[in-house]
């Protein structure tokens, strides 16, 4: 089974034999040709579980992702990983938690990303890692760092 982010729908790569979606990529299809697409093709839509979506978002919490996936992708994740199927997008942020959860996945157009990576925040001002998007220590403002697993501390 084949779990479609919104790029594959798009791009024409929905070629796959048993397809699934959530609700959310569907609103996603904006234009009109892919909404004609839709219709030539067989994808079953359905809610992400609740219980799936919580395991998802701690993982994401976990490599620091969770700032960079939307609810759609969570949602699109919690599908594959519920029904063990294989995710197919291009979003490195959902296929570095998928790869984190053992979930299969396949690109669309882009590369894939070759090993996992985790997102950390760093202070622009004293440099110090933190959670926070305000430095607690000098007040300055964080950004988002990606560090391999080892480079964490």
């Amino acid at each position: 089974m084949h779990v479609l982010d919104a790029s594959a729908i798009i791009l024409r790569k929905a070629v796959f034999e048993d397809m699934i979606t959530v609700p959310e990529v569907i609103q996603e299809i904006k234009d009109f040709s892919s909404r004609l697409y839709l219709l030539a093709v067989s994808i079953r839509v359905e809610e992400a579980r609740d219980d799936f979506v919580e395991k998802v978002r701690k993982v994401a919490k976990v490599t620091g992702d969770i700032e960079r996936l939307s609810d759609t992708d969570i949602k699109l994740i919690a599908k594959a990983l519920e029904k063990n199927g294989i995710l197919v997008t291009d979003d490195y942020s959902i296929q570095n938690v998928a790869r984190k959860l053992g979930i299969r996945y396949e690109n669309v157009v882009q590369k894939g990303i070759e090993k996992e990576f985790k997102w950390i925040r760093v202070c622009k001002g004293c440099g110090r890692k933190t959670e926070r998007e305000i430095c607690e220590i000098c007040g300055s403002e964080t950004r988002l760092k990606r560090v391999r697993q080892n480079e964490e501390n």
